[in-house]
C-alpha cells in the first residue's frame, strides 16, 4: 500500500489508523490511554513555548520542536477519533471542523488546558476547533501541522520493530 502527504483529515485518520495497526502492542489501548496520551503531549507541548508552566527554568526556545509537540497532540487527536466508527457522526463533524479550519483560526484567547478539559469531557469537535485556534495563535498554518504529521508519521512507521514493538 503506497501512502502520500496526508491533505485532509481523513486522510490523517487512515494514515494513524494504518500507524496504530502496525504497532504490536503489550495489551488493547484503552479510551483512557489515549486520553492520558493526548494529555502528556499537550503538557510536552507547552514545556516547548514561551509560555511554558515551568517559570523556574530557562530553555532555549526552539521553533521546530515546538511543532514537533503541537503535531504529536494530532496523533493521539486522530487516534481516538479512530475509536468511533468511520459514519459516526463526530467524524463526520471533525473532519469538517479540520478541513475547514479558518472558521477556527480567530481564537486566540485558546489555552491548552481548554483543549484537555474539552476532549477529557468528551467534546471532541470542540477540542479540535480549539487545536486549530492553538495552531494559528502560535504562528502555524494547517499546512505546517499536515507537513510535520507527514514526516513524523514516516519516523515512526521506521520505529516499529525497533525502539517500539
Amino acid at each position: 500500500m503506497e501512502f502520500k502527504r496526508p491533505e485532509t483529515f481523513e486522510d490523517i485518520l487512515n494514515l494513524q489508523k494504518h500507524l496504530d495497526e502496525s504497532i504490536h502492542s503489550s495489551r488493547e489501548r484503552t479510551l483512557e490511554d489515549i486520553k492520558l496520551s493526548l494529555i502528556a503531549e499537550c503538557i510536552e507541548f507547552n514545556e516547548e513555548t514561551k509560555d511554558s508552566h515551568k517559570t523556574w527554568k530557562t530553555k532555549p526556545y526552539n521553533k521546530q520542536n515546538e511543532l514537533e509537540e503541537l503535531t504529536d497532540i494530532l496523533f493521539f487527536i486522530a487516534q481516538l477519533y479512530n475509536t468511533f466508527d468511520k459514519k459516526d457522526t463526530m467524524v463526520e463533524y471533525g473532519c469538517d471542523v479540520f478541513n475547514n479550519s479558518e472558521n477556527y483560526l480567530k481564537l486566540n484567547s485558546v489555552k491548552i488546558t481548554g483543549i484537555i478539559i474539552e476532549f477529557l469531557g468528551g467534546y471532541n469537535n470542540i477540542a479540535l476547533g480549539l487545536y486549530l485556534s492553538l495552531v494559528n495563535k502560535y504562528g502555524y498554518t494547517k499546512d505546517d501541522i499536515l507537513n510535520c504529521y507527514w514526516e513524523k508519521w514516516q519516523k515512526n512507521m521506521k520505529r516499529i520493530g525497533k525502539e517500539w514493538n
